[in-house]
């Protein structure tokens, strides 16, 4: 092998090498968010960036059972069979909620972020909201309570369904719920995005 083949698949390695080396780059920068501003100004607009490249970020989860009630009559807490009239249907079942608390950062603005040529980052966060939630309910009929009265038909799946709206509202609309997470969903997701502006050798202030 002469001397001039050799340069040439040294040459061609050395080449080979580079491309990876680039190619690994660009990977890891895709793969993290963070490392693309490394080394660079950071402006406000980048932090939007950042931030809005997390979409609707859930950062708190709830499990709740609330018991659903209906009665075609009225609401009461002990039921006399002896009275019990024509027509009348009573249903009471579990439905389970979990619920995902979060912050929507596509509410976020360039006008939320300030910063300083001494690395602070000021930023005002979207109030916390419900970013998802699964309802089910329980199949099991030992666990569902119905009654129907004479000339009814049964308690149906029209009636089941109707319940559980009734319920998921009532909960998706519990404010005391809702502003007892309130600080737990804030601190989540501030200790979330700390530790990226971190990274970039920033310093993270939070306005309430």
């Amino acid at each position: 092998m002469t001397l001039t083949v050799i340069l040439i698949i040294f040459a061609l390695a050395l080449v080979l090498c580079v491309v990876a080396v680039v190619a690994a780059n660009m990977l890891f920068k895709r793969a993290d968010p963070v490392a693309q501003f490394l080394g660079k100004r950071i402006e406000k607009e980048d932090v939007l960036g950042l931030f809005q490249a997390k979409a609707q970020l859930a950062t708190t989860e709830v499990s709740i059972r609330r018991m659903g009630i209906y009665d075609s009559e009225t609401r009461l807490t002990t039921i006399n069979p002896a009275n019990w009239k024509v027509g009348r249907r009573a249903c009471i079942m579990p439905v389970d909620i979990t619920i995902k608390y979060g912050i929507d950062m596509q509410k976020m603005s360039v006008k939320d972020i300030s910063t300083d040529t001494a690395g602070i980052v000021t930023i005002r966060l979207p109030q916390p909201e419900v970013i998802d939630y699964h309802v089910v309910m329980s199949t099991d009929r030992g666990e569902l309570v119905t009654m129907s009265g004479w000339l009814r038909d049964e308690v149906g799946e029209q009636t089941i369904q109707t319940i559980k709206n009734k319920v998921v509202e009532e909960v998706l609309s519990d404010t005391v719920l809702f502003n007892t997470l309130r600080g737990e969903i804030q601190s989540n997701t501030r200790a979330i995005f700390s530790s990226m502006l971190q990274q970039m050798r920033l310093k993270p202030v939070f306005l309430n």
